[in-house]
């Protein structure tokens, strides 16, 4: 089996949680620069935090510290009760009945919890449409090569084929650009600020009120699934990687401060700025998240390019380059813990910069990528991991008619196909703009380069990935190497298997041929491992997660009778 290649910075608070009386956020608590002349963003019809917030607002210095308490003003919530007391101590009687319980309590809870091991990976969502564990998608306008220049393609390897153009609706993979959802605020430089230009100064009610139509227009079936990606990048929602091009956010939002508040120092600006500007992107990109998927809840709804990774310094360190993402950009991804507790899936882009060409950089370069996806997908996710699509493209550069197309090499294909499925990607997506289709030539070139290059390979590492999950697990989860970091991939053994060449324009360009070795599976068990699909846990998601049995530690009668000894110690004890 051919297993290997030879060839923080500190912020403001947005939000801290408490109780209070209103079912819903009163509109004073959600006011920004906008928001005194009655025409705010989060006023009205929007009371639709998920839970009771605390709102922070203008302090009389600028500054909202982590308390809450800025200059004359700070949490619009009232402290419910005081901290319990420790100066007394307890009476020993209740202190040897606390320690029973504790110890009775720890057994019951081990005991009920009983089942997965805990070092089983964090069980991931299953698959869609073909149910195949690595799923590959192309979304690239190629449909007009036929009809402008006559040259077909054969996508049919392709589980998902889809036109990242206007027009093309309910396909399997939508993408929202920044004017098709809604009313997303940002700045052009020819046209100056559109829609209020920054998400605190824009209305957000607005936004929300057009949402829904646009959804469905673009996915119209609420029953259907598929991939929904939403593609905004004009800004960021962590204010400090709002910097060269996009530093014109952070200035405008100093600017709407100092319209407002001119006697402040450029500090106190500056902090209030960031945290209107940090708080007001929050509300869009969760709001949009949550409208999103309540109107197509079967969508796996996240946003291109999130999580990102800024590890682009092989540029300036090409000879002592690793590939890490910098520690602080970890720590800034953590940040948007909120952010991923709503997507569905993540989005992040491994896209190569003609440096990177046949380079061993060029791995470290998308391995670590993918692997901070996986972990973002892992520790900010409640319950299990969120499933991770990489976007790639099949060059390097965008084809134009003075610049010839340029397809990703055979090791490049390794490094970015062959990495991304090794370490427990849910699939890739192959993304091209109309750029890909403007001549004959270049519709002729990405024709041979799918045929000869791209197809094959992805045929071998699609099947090989198949092929592990059914023999390895059971057909419940996807092969993840078990070492990250070594060079281990999915590759269907070419002694025990081959590629057979379509028959017909309308089958798929390949499909492969033969069977596991034992010898090869003892390799698949050596390097890999399985993640299992929700409802599956076990070393090779043999057991289904069903209610325990009548009568077991886990089940009803097993809690009640450790219960009743739990009971019947502190009787003793008193």
């Amino acid at each position: 089996m051919v297993f290997s290649n030879r060839a923080t910075q500190k912020v403001l608070p947005h939000l801290a949680p408490c109780r209070l009386p209103w079912s819903r956020p009163p509109s004073d608590l959600l006011k920004g620069p906008r928001w005194a002349k009655g025409v705010g963003p989060w006023e009205g019809k929007l009371g639709r935090l998920r839970r009771p917030v605390c709102g922070l607002r203008d302090s009389g210095l600028g500054a909202l510290s982590a308390s809450g308490h800025g200059g004359g003003s700070g949490r619009r919530c009232e402290v419910l009760s005081q901290p319990f007391s420790l100066q007394q101590e307890p009476p020993m009687m209740w202190a040897a009945a606390g320690t029973a319980l504790a110890l009775t309590l720890t057994l019951l809870v081990s005991l009920a919890s009983a089942g997965p091991r805990s070092d089983e990976p964090k069980p991931t969502a299953p698959p869609i449409f073909t149910r195949r564990p690595f799923l590959v998608a192309w979304n690239a306008p190629t449909q007009d090569c036929e009809p402008r220049f006559k040259v077909p393609l054969n996508l049919g390897i392709f589980d998902v084929e889809a036109s990242p153009n206007e027009g093309f609706v309910n396909q399997s993979l939508t993408i929202f650009y920044r004017d098709r959802l809604g009313y997303y605020p940002y700045h052009d430089s020819h046209l100056g600020p559109v829609h209020g230009g920054v998400p605190q100064n824009s209305s957000l009610i607005d936004h929300l009120e057009r949402l829904p139509e646009v959804v469905r227009h673009y996915i119209r079936s609420p029953d259907r699934e598929g991939l929904a990606v939403i593609d905004w990048e004009d800004w960021r929602p962590v204010w400090i990687r709002n910097w060269q091009s996009k530093d014109v956010y952070r200035k405008v939002s100093r600017q709407l401060v100092s319209s407002r508040h001119p006697t402040w120092s450029p500090e106190q600006v500056g902090k209030q700025a960031q945290y209107e500007f940090e708080f007001a992107a929050r509300q869009f990109m969760l709001e949009t998240l949550r409208w999103a998927k309540e109107t197509r809840p079967r969508q796996l709804w996240g946003f291109y390019l999130f999580p990102d990774c800024y590890n682009h310094d092989y540029v300036q360190n090409w000879s002592s380059y690793t590939g890490r993402c910098p520690d602080v950009e970890v720590s800034r991804n953590d940040q948007l813990a909120w952010l991923w507790a709503e997507s569905s899936a993540l989005y992040p882009s491994i896209y190569l910069d003609p440096m990177l060409k046949s380079s061993s950089n060029c791995r470290k370069f998308v391995r670590s990528r993918v692997e901070e996806a996986l972990r973002v997908a892992r520790e900010h996710h409640a319950g299990y991991s969120l499933p991770v699509f990489v976007y790639t493209r099949p060059t390097y550069t965008r084809p134009t008619y003075t610049q010839s197309f340029i397809g990703l090499s055979e090791m490049d294909l390794i490094s970015t196909i062959g990495e991304s499925a090794a370490l427990g990607a849910a699939g890739i997506i192959f993304w091209g703009d109309t750029d890909y289709t403007k001549s004959p030539e270049t519709c002729q070139k990405i024709k041979e380069y799918v045929e000869r290059h791209l197809a094959p390979y992805l045929v071998n590492v699609s099947e090989a990935a198949f092929r592990c999950s059914e023999d390895l697990c059971h057909g419940h989860g996807r092969c993840q190497r078990r070492q990250p970091g070594s060079n281990t991939f999915l590759h269907l053994n070419p002694r025990n298997f081959r590629l057979r060449p379509s028959q017909s324009p309308k089958e798929p360009l390949f499909r492969a041929e033969g069977e596991f070795s034992q010898s090869d599976l003892a390799q698949l068990r050596d390097h890999f491992r399985c993640q299992c699909y929700l409802g599956w846990h076990g070393e090779s998601c043999q057991h289904s997660r069903k209610a325990p049995n009548r009568g077991s530690p886990g089940g009803p009668s097993g809690l009640a009778a450790l219960l009743a000894l739990a009971l019947l110690i502190l009787h003793q004890v008193q």
